[in-house]
Parts: C-alpha cells; sequence; structure tokens
C-alpha cells in the first residue's frame, strides 16, 4: 500500500511540476524542489539538502524531489532518493 501511495503522489507532484515549470524557471533553475500533495514545499541547491529536508518533514516519505530544469525528468519511484 505505501509503494502505491509513493507512486501516486509522484505522479501528482510531477505533473504539477510540469505545469508550474515555466512559472519558476527564472528564479529557481538548477535547484531542486522538495514537493508534496501536488505542491512545491521548498527548493534547495543540493538534492540531498532536499532529501533530508523531505525525511525531516515527512517521515511516511510521501514526498519527492524535482529538479528545476528546462526539461523536467520523471524519475518515477525513485524522485525523492538524491545524493549530495
Amino acid at each position: 500500500m505505501a509503494h502505491d501511495q509513493q507512486r501516486a503522489e509522484v505522479d501528482r507532484n510531477y505533473d504539477a511540476f510540469t505545469r508550474s515549470l515555466g512559472g519558476i524557471l527564472a528564479a529557481h533553475r538548477d535547484q531542486f524542489a522538495l514537493m508534496r500533495s501536488g505542491g512545491i514545499v521548498a527548493y534547495f541547491d543540493k538534492p540531498g539538502d532536499a532529501y533530508r529536508e523531505g525525511v525531516s518533514r515527512y517521515p511516511d516519505m510521501i514526498f519527492s524531489i524535482q529538479e528545476v530544469t528546462d526539461e523536467p525528468i520523471d524519475l518515477g519511484f525513485w524522485s525523492h532518493v538524491a545524493h549530495d
């Protein structure tokens, strides 16, 4: 069940991220967006920082991280697993 929730969260977040990319790209290019419930919670310069904050805020691990780039990549289930 947790895997299904996480997959749904990643899909919802990715969809919301791609729709908002045009409005955030100039200010947040090359940063990492921590996302939950289809919204961007915060931006970080390093993926590891975004991951640690996600774990701290959401111990259920239901969050995702997306890099702010010209071409977003759906990292799927592992989108929240990132390293410095």
